[in-house]
């Protein structure tokens, strides 16, 4: 929601959260984090929270959107008050697995409070492929056209120093294993 007319949606906007905010502190949701798929990590070069969020680690089938979102919170609720960055890791995102249904997203959005939209300033999609593309073209409707400009891609974990430093950034090994499969692959192709 964008908040609607006359300010009450800001003051409902806020009462949902305040329910998941509560629901989360509530529930068990260790199965839920050991998973890995959103963690906290260090911070950007603009001293700015970064979270990652890992796509490969997502089993989109098998969660409850409710745990999903309850999850979410109990990671993120502590540092959203200020601006923050999410890193988002694409390596061997598997579509059958990994996708969410479409209304999973709606349903995240609605559930998140205007603090989440507002205080992320950069989105970094590490790995992008069609898949992704694809993806993020399906919740345009979501978004405005300012949150399209915060997205940033980056073919290389090398790409993503120019924003968080190496130190600051904790990534899953896979995304290092995926750029030498392809270095190797395409190394053979190309040897210049």
């Amino acid at each position: 929601g964008g908040g609607g007319g006359g300010g009450g949606g800001v003051a409902n906007e806020d009462s949902e959260y305040e329910r998941w905010l509560r629901r989360s502190l509530a529930t068990d949701l260790t199965a839920v984090a050991a998973l890995g798929f959103l963690y906290r990590s260090g911070v950007d070069l603009s001293g700015r929270p970064v979270f990652v969020m890992v796509g490969q680690r997502f089993p989109a089938r098998d969660l409850d959107a409710d745990q999903v979102i309850m999850h979410a919170i109990q990671v993120m609720d502590s540092a959203v008050h200020q601006p923050f960055v999410l890193v988002y890791v694409h390596t061997n995102f598997t579509v059958s697995v990994n996708q969410p249904v479409p209304t999973f997203f709606a349903r995240v959005h609605q559930a998140l409070d205007r603090r989440f939209k507002k205080n992320l300033k950069q989105l970094y999609v590490l790995h992008p492929s069609m898949t992704s593309a694809a993806a993020l073209l399906g919740l345009r409707a979501l978004f405005s056209a300012k949150f399209w400009r915060k997205v940033v891609y980056c073919n290389k974990v090398s790409d993503l120093n120019a924003y968080v430093r190496r130190d600051q950034l904790t990534l899953p090994p896979t995304a290092e294993d995926y750029e030498k499969e392809q270095a190797g692959a395409f190394g053979s192709l190309f040897p210049w």
